[in-house]
């Protein structure tokens, strides 16, 4: 599966920089004060870039836990702040006077002063940090049963069920927190927590949020994004996929029409991907006969690994790629970042829906053909 470089930042904050943005002057600064108990050393606060972190001060924490930052941005800025023994995420802007007190045992309850969006933010933080708990318990749980060893076939259905459902209902709760929010902070939760949302969640951010917002590098970035994602939204006539099969005879999409298609981007490579094989046989062997395509698309870049992954899955459908990996158009072209990726296509040529996986794509191939 493609590295997800926004899910890392935020879960692991490894990513790091070393030098403001010289390219855009400041108009003012921002200070960031407080109290650290439980914690020596040093702090520092960083900006949340697409690309890294950028460092924009760092401070000693003093004798009796009272720290201060401060620096110079251009506009409303998401930032991390680095402590001994963890780290805050919170919004600053030219004219921001943050005040943070901060228990360095239990990071997590700290609060801060003078911030309606950082407030935002930790709220936002709050939901994900109930998750990876959920997660970790689940992993705990199945780790204690099976060890090392891969768990049959039956258990791992159920195990992604519960995992789907923690991550799903993860999402919801982000995205019902973010719609009671009318500050810049939907643009974070868009561009770095949920790099997997639908495009009807992100263009309501985009279409009540931009006009206000429209100067913000956050608010820009998602818009550019929606415009991407309109041509492959609900409703869009499938952009044509031209490939050669795995004989190096070119197949198109087009020549599919008049069948429902389920386009599976996948790789022979990808865990996941091989993982959700069997109930992709299983799917296309109960609605064949129905006129139902899948057209398989390979991120791969070896033509023998990915023969042989056809064959070892018993994937009977069509198939082509560029053997492009990751540089392939059609990341573009269909708007996604990772893999297994699903887009189901309508007896015309248009798109139904995007990413359906699990029992969410059951559920909608059952609400197709009526059964």
């Amino acid at each position: 599966m493609k590295n997800l470089f926004f899910i890392l930042l935020l879960s692991s904050f490894v990513a790091c920089g070393n030098s403001i943005n010289k390219d855009n002057p400041a108009k003012s600064g921002f200070a960031v004060t407080g109290v650290i108990k439980n914690a020596k050393g040093s702090i520092n606060i960083q900006e949340i870039t697409n690309t890294g972190l950028l460092l924009l001060d760092s401070s000693v924490i003093l004798e009796d836990g009272t720290f201060e930052l401060n620096g110079k941005v251009s506009q409303q800025t998401f930032c991390i702040i680095r402590l001994p023994k963890g780290d805050i995420i919170t919004m600053i802007d030219s004219n921001s006077n943050i005040e943070l007190n901060i228990d360095a045992d239990n990071i997590d309850n700290y609060t801060v002063k003078n911030s309606v969006e950082s407030n935002d933010i930790k709220k936002l933080m709050s939901i994900n940090a109930n998750s990876s708990m959920e997660l970790r318990k689940l992993e705990e749980k199945y780790g204690a049963i099976y060890g090392k060893e891969m768990p049959p076939l039956a258990d791992q259905e159920r195990i992604r069920k519960e995992f789907d459902s923690i991550t799903r209902n993860n999402e919801v709760q982000l995205r019902n927190a973010t719609e009671k929010m009318n500050n810049i902070v939907p643009f974070f939760a868009a561009n770095f927590m949920m790099p997997e949302a639908d495009f009807a969640f992100l263009n309501a951010i985009d279409k009540k949020l931009f006009s206000k917002y429209q100067n913000s590098k956050y608010a820009m970035v998602l818009h550019n994004r929606v415009q991407s994602m309109a041509n492959t939204a609900a409703g869009s006539l499938a952009p044509e996929i031209k490939l050669n099969d795995p004989y190096g005879k070119e197949f198109a999409l087009s020549s599919l029409r008049g069948k429902i298609v389920m386009i599976d981007f996948w790789a022979s490579w990808c865990g996941p991907c091989r993982k959700d094989n069997p109930r992709v046989v299983a799917m296309y062997n109960k609605y064949h006969d129905k006129g139902f395509e899948i057209l398989g698309v390979s991120l791969d870049n070896n033509r023998e690994k990915w023969v042989a992954a056809i064959n070892a899955d018993k994937l009977t459908w069509y198939h082509v790629s560029d053997l492009l990996q990751w540089n392939t158009p059609l990341l573009k072209i269909y708007n996604f970042e990772s893999i297994p990726h699903t887009v189901l296509i309508d007896k015309e040529g248009k798109i139904i829906a995007t990413k359906l996986r699990g029992d969410a794509l059951d559920a909608k191939m059952k609400e197709i053909f009526g059964y």
